[in-house]
């Protein structure tokens, strides 16, 4: 598929309310109650999209939700952190020293049980420089918390930043991976610090493949869900684990306030719709040769991927991480929080 054509069908698709938009195409404050319930109801809206700006914010930086962000990030860098058990949300916006000084805002920062630092974003729009964003990112979020006169740099904070990208990067373009840590190395290859890691998720390099992924790996379980939930089939809804189902429950807009479901539709009018970037970059990536399964059309591949996720289970690290969360004193209600493996199968493992 070429640009052009991926322009063309993002453009057809995308279909706003025109009438409360003003010159520079953003809304005029909140859309009215009815002008929101009518909008849901003529885009037959029921779940909203993780990756948009709104939905990926509500599901992850809510005091509500925080259990679904622990899970998120022990399922992709604990690994790196250890084990997370509590985060607290910090203010988004880091001012420099001096008020004409640079200042950043996250899409949301957040630090664990160890004072580690943790920037999340979402990433939805291409920016040529995106790297160079991140290392002024993570040089904030480690200098805003130093102290003065500390000059044996004791207390350095460890910082992560973990990216989730509508779009393929071009750093990785033409690599298979969707997945990816990048970390400071020496010549050998040898890890020189371990305290500021960054990691990315392309997204429609995962689409691209979701017929041939294991669904038994649970980073593939959630990436599934952010991907997907907007297209989950109803019959689908009994396979899935209980974290996925915690994720699907929290993004039925039938849950929201009225000011939400306002909040909602404003964004989706004043922004390009995010799944068509996804399926955009994802043709993207099957034209650059990415392997997707020949034959195995994207609902044969979910229900192929979920069949593969029942049967194979826990895969032997991860059973040893759970064991080491109990040997901690954690509780198996507080593992199975974590963890988002049931409470059953938890205490099957203390006896």
């Amino acid at each position: 598929m070429s640009k052009r054509t991926r322009k063309q069908k993002r453009k057809q698709r995308s279909t706003p309310l025109q009438q409360i938009k003003n010159n520079n195409g953003k809304t005029k404050g909140l859309p009215t109650l009815q002008e929101t319930e009518d909008y849901i109801r003529e885009h037959n809206l029921e779940v909203i999209n993780p990756l948009s700006d709104f939905g990926f914010k509500r599901l992850l930086a809510s005091e509500r939700n925080k259990d679904i962000l622990i899970h998120l990030l022990y399922a992709f860098i604990s690994e790196d952190t250890g084990i997370i058990t509590d985060v607290s949300y910090l203010p988004t916006e880091l001012l420099g020293i001096k008020k004409e000084d640079k200042y950043v805002r996250f899409d949301l920062y957040c630090k664990n049980q160890d004072n580690d630092r943790f920037i999340v974003e979402m990433q939805n729009g291409k920016q040529q420089h995106y790297a160079d964003r991140l290392r002024v990112y993570t040089s904030f979020a480690t200098v805003q918390n130093l102290k003065p006169g500390d000059d044996k740099y004791e207390h350095v904070p460890r910082v992560y930043s973990f990216n989730m990208m509508s779009y393929n990067l071009q750093e990785f373009k033409g690599r298979e991976n969707f997945f990816w840590k990048v970390c400071l190395k020496d010549d050998d290859n040898e890890i020189f610090t371990k305290n500021t890691a960054y990691y990315f998720v392309e997204l429609s390099k995962f689409a691209a493949q979701l017929g041939t992924i294991d669904m038994g790996d649970e980073r593939n379980r959630l990436l599934y869900m952010f991907t997907n939930v907007v297209y989950l089939p109803k019959k689908e809804i009994n396979n899935l684990t209980p974290m996925q189902l915690r994720f699907y429950e929290e993004c039925q807009i039938t849950n929201f306030t009225d000011m939400e479901k306002q909040d909602y539709v404003k964004s989706l009018m004043e922004y390009p719709s995010v799944q068509e970037m996804v399926e955009c970059e994802r043709d993207e990536a099957k034209e650059e040769g990415i392997q997707i399964g020949i034959g195995l059309g994207i609902e044969q591949g979910i229900k192929r991927g979920l069949q593969q996720g029942l049967q194979q289970g826990l895969a032997q690290g991860r059973s040893e991480l759970i064991h080491r969360m109990l040997e901690n004193g954690l509780a198996p209600e507080r593992v199975a929080d974590i963890t988002g493996i049931g409470l059953d199968e938890i205490q099957g493992m203390v006896c």
